[in-house]
């Protein structure tokens, strides 16, 4: 248990330096780096999720239609699949 002990003690910055101005400033500090990464988390989600940009011409509308048709049916065929490999495994049990 000494050690435990020994060994947080050793971790902890020495308590002489530290003043509440110090602790007031890193806390300035870190408040800032959290606001910077919060926005740039808050654009990147913001990119992401933004819908997509009118098609320029009537040949890539009809391909991107064609593109997120096909996403979708691939995902309805995956979750058929899945139903069914989940439903065989626990039909086999019985």
């Amino acid at each position: 248990m000494i050690m435990k002990n020994d060994t947080i003690m050793n971790n902890m910055p020495d308590s002489s330096s530290m003043t509440l101005e110090s602790i007031a400033l890193r806390k300035k500090e870190l408040r800032k780096k959290l606001h910077v990464q919060k926005e740039i988390m808050t654009d990147t989600a913001r990119e992401l999720f933004a819908p997509l940009a009118p098609a320029a011409d009537k040949g890539n509308a009809i391909m991107r239609a064609f593109n997120t048709g096909m996403a979708v049916f691939d995902g309805l065929m995956l979750g058929v699949k899945m139903m069914r490999k989940v439903r065989s495994m626990f039909g086999a049990r019985r």
